[in-house]
């Protein structure tokens, strides 16, 4: 296994603290540890320990965690996070999460007041939607997200569009809303706003690699998805890297979905080309957030 040369950065890290445990969030995350032999889970995330949960991070090299915000209305099992515990948490913990404000789509005016109360809060790197799978599943082209993605242009944050079969799945609607086609239209729409696609639009791989091959705005971030031995079409993700995406492509572990170490393990033995790895693990990040060490 390489060891990695530059600390971490994970796109996509939910800790076990109150304003996701003492909801449906924390649990929701846990449905494969939950459901799947193949999936351990992390010694933090069974027993809710915030402590061990930094002890874990320094042993896998991570130096951030992304808390990626979520505002659901209740959409199926997947619950929410207010704003206001994101920007309490990176605060408390500024050498260790960095947060992006979720947007409740049913309630849009609300989350865009919220992004211009807390948009220049410290750590603060982006706007967080889910289109594909909140109470009224949307595509993400559809023109009530204008005006996020006019705010997000605004205060120069990147947008991060969480999109995967499962998660429409838990949401209550059918997996065919996470496929990534309708991002190429918002990136072609709006071709100075940088999109993350976070859990990649799996399981739909192909489509989203080579939608991101056409539009250079958008970033793919697999999280679990490409850093999952054995995880059906993680290859796709893999290649994409290594032939075109190299500058776009983001690592993330979707914890506590993944144990920190064998998610940095799992990504090192998938097939990277050895001089892209330091670039996903940190630099495209790294620049895309505006963070140094």
């Amino acid at each position: 296994m390489t060891t990695p040369i530059r600390p971490i950065l994970d796109m996509r890290l939910r800790p076990p603290i109150p304003a996701w445990t003492c909801g449906s969030v924390f649990r929701t995350a846990m449905h494969y540890p939950r459901n799947l032999v193949s999936f351990k889970g992390a010694r933090s995330a069974w027993t809710e320990r915030l402590d061990l949960l930094f002890e874990e991070m320094d042993s896998a090299g991570i130096r951030y965690g992304v808390l990626m915000g979520r505002n659901s209305s209740g959409s199926g099992t997947l619950g929410g996070v207010s704003n206001k515990e994101i920007v309490e948490a990176v605060a408390q913990y500024p050498d260790r999460f960095l947060g992006f404000l979720g947007i409740d789509l049913e309630a849009i005016p609300q989350g865009l007041a919220e992004v211009e109360q807390y948009a220049g809060a410290p750590n603060i790197k982006g706007i967080s939607i889910e289109p594909g799978s909140g109470v009224r599943p949307r595509w993400s082209d559809d023109p009530s997200l204008d005006p996020v993605y006019e705010a997000a242009l605004k205060h120069k944050l990147p947008v991060s569009i969480s999109l995967s079969g499962l998660l429409s799945l838990l949401g209550g609607h059918d997996m065919t809303w996470s496929d990534p086609v309708s991002i190429g239209r918002a990136a072609k729409k709006y071709p100075d706003l940088k999109f993350i696609v976070s859990h990649a639009a799996w399981p739909y791989a192909r489509e989203m690699v080579i939608t991101a091959l056409a539009y250079p705005n958008i970033y793919v971030s697999p999280d679990l998805y490409a850093c999952t031995k054995g995880m059906p079409f993680s290859k796709d993700y893999v290649d994409g890297a290594n032939m075109f995406l190299e500058d776009r492509t983001l690592f993330g572990t979707a914890y506590p979905t993944k144990d920190l170490q064998e998610g940095v393990r799992d990504f090192l033995e998938l097939g990277y080309r050895e001089d892209i790895i330091p670039k996903i693990l940190w630099e495209n990040a790294a620049k895309l957030l505006n963070v140094s060490l």
